[in-house]
């Protein structure tokens, strides 16, 4: 019987990329994720093997966030600050990276830059930070904030390319080699975090969903679903630099440039009207974005039955009448207490703003200008599905709700089914609360003990009666809302 290594930070990137875990095509995949040129051979691919053995030292259940390692380089030798604090491993790792690129001689630099294709703007940052920091300490002046930048920030980034022009990296000063240190390191920390991400991402898509990539959109059926997942991939329009050379190389060739293009991907599904909802998306380099729209689409195939749009709520595959039940993975129950305190949101904000005050219809749920009924809006607040205009269910709900795995409490039902007993047309919210109430009330069989378990004891000197008054549900929700902690 073989033994099986561990898994490893490399491996996982490498089986979600579906190339192999050692040699360059790993090398190549992170760095075109981020938008940069495969590093060339010899000692740039050296220091990008050796920043993934170093991160592949950090046992797996260290949870190391997007960005922690560029942070943290960006800041080296300082400590990064951040909600939430930055796992102490990722400081140990730059201080490995470091160790890589500290003791590099000038002609090594020069070649580990030309290999990595660093930007004359990338070492220009780099030389330029501790350069202004020094004259900031030595005037005695506090460090700006990061967005402000001096006036004559054109001129000094137009002096700062001169800085490497026609100059014999013998001939480099101390900040000029620290600059190419720093850059270096900055980089090297952009695609240890590229590997990490990765990692953290499914295996490679089988077959016959990575023959999607060459088609935008991309189309993925889904059994159950009444339309296919849908990915999108655009260009996005990006500003270039004022000095065309920022972006160039500093070293070598302006063909082996970073990718300057910024792409955009969505992953989504339409509504039965055919209208496009995005679900989930970044903007990123070319690569990436296909990339990360490749492994949505791939995560959500793989658990479509559960899966929900982020801010319609909708399941991509709906229930079929008759057959959910409250053991369904995905079903939500919405009770009293959420509508209650919905409505006394509403109302809060509309008598903050007396002036915008407005009747309240029940139906039709949505208008032909998008213009929401009631029901609509409170089940947005509680951030569940709601019928849409052309919906089948737009004058009537719960069967939607229930295709979408939502289950209404007794008393929940009856007060949204109550919200229309007080009559058709627009009417004042109070007005419209109180019949929902009533007919909360008049559910009878234990409707006392129904309330109370849905929403919490009454506070003292309060009846349940009481609660007919729209105005009193501020005061029911500051009194009985559980403790906080300290």
């Amino acid at each position: 019987m073989s033994e099986h290594a561990p898994p490893s930070r490399t491996g996982l990137a490498a089986t979600a990329f579906g190339v192999p875990s050692t040699g360059r095509e790993l090398v190549a995949a992170v760095s075109a994720s981020r938008g940069f040129p495969a590093p060339g051979e010899g000692l740039a691919e050296r220091l990008v093997t050796g920043t993934f053995a170093a991160l592949d030292q950090v046992p797996l259940d260290v949870r190391l966030h997007v960005h922690d390692l560029l942070d943290t380089a960006e800041k080296w030798p300082a400590l990064p600050i951040t909600l939430p604090p930055t796992p102490w491993q990722a400081a140990t790792l730059v201080d490995d990276l470091v160790a890589l690129v500290t003791d590099l001689p000038a002609a090594e630099l020069r070649e580990a830059a030309e290999g990595l294709a660093l930007t004359h703007g990338e070492v220009a940052l780099a030389y330029d930070k501790p350069v202004l920091a020094r004259i900031w300490a030595e005037n005695d002046e506090p460090l700006p904030e990061a967005a402000a930048l001096p006036r004559d920030r054109r001129a000094r980034e137009a002096a700062l390319l001169q800085l490497f022009d026609h100059v014999d990296p013998r001939e480099w000063t101390g900040e000029q080699t620290n600059a190419v240190h720093k850059a270096l390191l900055v980089r090297l920390a952009g695609l240890g975090d590229a590997l990490l991400r990765v990692s953290l991402l499914p295996p490679a898509l089988p077959p016959g969903l990575a023959e999607q990539r060459r088609r935008v959109p991309a189309l993925v059926p889904v059994p159950g679903a009444p339309q296919p997942l849908e990915a999108r991939v655009a260009a996005e329009a990006v500003e270039p630099h004022l000095f065309a050379s920022w972006d160039e190389p500093m070293c070598g060739s302006p063909e082996t440039a970073a990718s300057s293009g910024c792409w955009r991907w969505t992953v989504g599904w339409r509504s039965v009207g055919g209208a496009f909802h995005s679900d989930v998306g970044s903007t990123e380099a070319s690569a990436a974005a296909r990339f990360g729209a490749e492994q949505t689409l791939a995560a959500y195939a793989a658990q479509a039955s559960t899966v929900r749009q982020r801010l319609r709520h909708r399941l991509l595959v709906p229930r079929q009448p008759g057959t959910l039940s409250m053991s369904d993975p995905a079903v939500l129950v919405l009770g009293l207490r959420e509508l209650l305190q919905a409505v006394c949101d509403e109302y809060r904000a509309e008598t903050g703003r007396p002036e915008d005050a407005i009747g309240w219809r029940v139906v039709p749920h949505q208008d032909e200008d998008k213009g929401c009924g009631l029901v609509t809006i409170l089940l947005d607040d509680c951030s569940l599905p709601h019928p849409e205009l052309g919906d089948p269910a737009n004058t009537a709900f719960e069967d939607f709700l229930r295709s979408h795995a939502v289950v209404l409490t007794p008393s929940a039902r009856a007060y949204l089914a109550g919200l229309s007993q007080a009559g058709p047309g627009e009417l004042p919210l109070p007005r419209r609360h109180e019949a929902a109430m009533r007919a909360v009330f008049a559910i009878g069989g234990g409707a006392v003990d129904q309330l109370t378990a849905e929403t919490g004891a009454l506070p003292d000197r309060m009846a349940w009666v009481d609660l007919l008054d729209i105005a009193a549900l501020e005061e029911f929700f500051t009194a009985t809302e559980p403790d906080q902690p300290l």
